[in-house]
């Protein structure tokens, strides 16, 4: 049996601006970008209905993988300064 994935707590102001980012994305992504995204939603919650909050989160807590994030979507985060997976480790670290 594995340990259930403990993801970090984000405000309901980083929530908001993670799916607004996300819209955003939405509007100017490729179709091979949004399959990408899926692909990865279907590795973190298969068969289950997922938040984009929920599939960054998850991403975050396993890094290996932070590499199916679309490059775009992460930029548009960073641009927000939503929460970054580095934040996310040294937080749980501390």
């Amino acid at each position: 049996m594995s340990n259930p994935q403990v993801l970090p707590i984000w405000t309901a102001e980083q929530r908001a601006r993670t799916h607004q980012a996300f819209n955003r994305w939405l509007l100017a992504c490729t179709e091979q970008e949004y399959q990408k995204l899926m692909d990865l939603r279907e590795q973190v919650a298969p068969g289950e209905v997922c938040s984009i909050v929920k599939l960054v989160q998850s991403c975050y807590a396993r890094p290996e993988l932070l590499a199916g994030l679309p490059a775009g979507l992460v930029q548009l985060m960073r641009e927000r300064n939503l929460p970054q997976p580095f934040a996310v480790a040294s937080a749980a670290a501390g």
